[in-house]
């Protein structure tokens, strides 16, 4: 693995002493020589193997992960320490039950459902909505879809917490923003998608990604707000467990669903009291926005139902013991057009996972 990491960069080239003559190297053993620094990279990794051995070891992806650490340090045990340091906080992506990924990967979907939901319905309908395609990204954080120096840049933001210690996924959320509309119109399989968004490595611009990093952060939370409000309006629970499995993933199972339904019901009616609840602020009008398509609304009500979290009504009005409740959204006009009012059974669902993003607060 050293031997194909950033073999391009002059730190990690082939040097006479320790690799010879890179031809000859590719002709005998299919790889270039190695170097001085790629044998310190070796030796790190190998020291790291048997110092954690009783839990982790190394897995393939660790040498994307060291690299830029040895690059600023250049110093084998300095590199060490930092580079376990490092791993404390992303071991849960090397497990090998795939757990750690796997909650990443439903977080990501949970996101782009909650940002984009047109977005969500396309990926789903293409069999895409398990968000495989983002997995090098969030395995690795970016490494390799942005240039070495970018990456030193983004690895600095991500190390600070900015927001969230899970900015990494808004950053990602933001780059299928950027492209959301190719998805949409050209994409029609796991694998368009997939190919698509690997072969945007080294062409994303990462000003433009962490202004929409951000963009994205404010806007899921915002959302997540005025959905935890209506539901703790209805009693209804804050959010679902975030057991449940990504559709498709090969660790499936009903037991995994009997989980999260059966922990929905032990969080029980929140109140105001319960803690990681995501408070609303008051000076922020709660304006609606789109959830689900636009359908003709099935209240028998000549009045218009009330829109979710609109600054008109609270959204909580006596309705008959018989009939579910009904809440419209979009009603009224957009951009000079009519929009007709759309009826869903009850507030969106928001995942656990996406609830504790926000109700854990945010850094400045």
């Amino acid at each position: 693995d050293v031997l194909r990491t950033d073999r391009t960069l002059p730190l990690f080239a082939t040097d006479s002493v320790y690799g010879g003559d890179d031809e000859a190297n590719l002709a005998a053993h299919g790889l270039p020589g190695s170097s001085a620094s790629l044998e310190q990279m070796k030796d790190i990794l190998m020291t790291f193997h048997y110092y954690d051995k009783a839990s982790l070891g190394y897995v393939q992806g660790m040498s994307d992960l060291l690299a830029p650490i040895y690059s600023v340090y250049q110093d084998e045990p300095a590199t060490f320490w930092a580079f376990t340091a490092f791993m404390k906080r992303m071991r849960s992506h090397f497990l090998r039950d795939q757990s750690g990924m796997q909650d990443e990967l439903t977080t990501m979907a949970r996101l782009v459902e909650i940002a984009n939901p047109q977005l969500f319905r396309h990926l789903d309908k293409c069999d895409a909505s398990n968000m495989f395609c983002c997995y090098r990204w969030l395995l690795i954080w970016l490494k390799r879809e942005f240039s070495f120096e970018n990456i030193l840049r983004l690895w600095e933001v991500l190390w600070t917490d900015y927001l969230t210690e899970r900015f990494v996924l808004f950053v990602a959320l933001a780059i299928l923003q950027r492209h959301a509309d190719v998805i949409m119109d050209h994409l029609q399989s796991p694998e368009e998608v997939l190919k698509y968004v690997q072969d945007l490595s080294e062409t994303i611009d990462l000003n433009d990604a962490l202004k929409g990093a951000e963009m994205c952060f404010y806007k899921v939370r915002y959302r997540v707000q005025v959905v935890e409000q209506a539901r703790k309006e209805r009693n209804l629970p804050l959010f679902t467990s975030s057991s449940a499995v990504i559709p498709g993933h090969p660790s499936g199972s009903n037991e995994a669903g009997e989980a999260s339904e059966s922990e929905g019901e032990a969080s029980a009616t929140p109140s105001a009291e319960q803690p990681g609840v995501a408070a609303v602020d008051p000076e922020v009008p709660l304006m609606s926005f789109e959830w689900e398509e636009p359908v003709v609304s099935t209240s028998t009500s000549e009045e218009p139902s009330p829109a979710l979290g609109s600054d008109e009504t609270n959204g909580n009005e006596e309705r008959s013991s018989n009939s579910a409740p009904v809440v419209a959204t979009n009603v009224g006009k957009k951009n000079g057009k009519e929009r007709a009012p759309y009826a869903v059974a009850a507030p969106p669902e928001i995942s656990e996972a996406v609830h504790n993003i926000f109700a854990r607060g945010y850094k400045l």
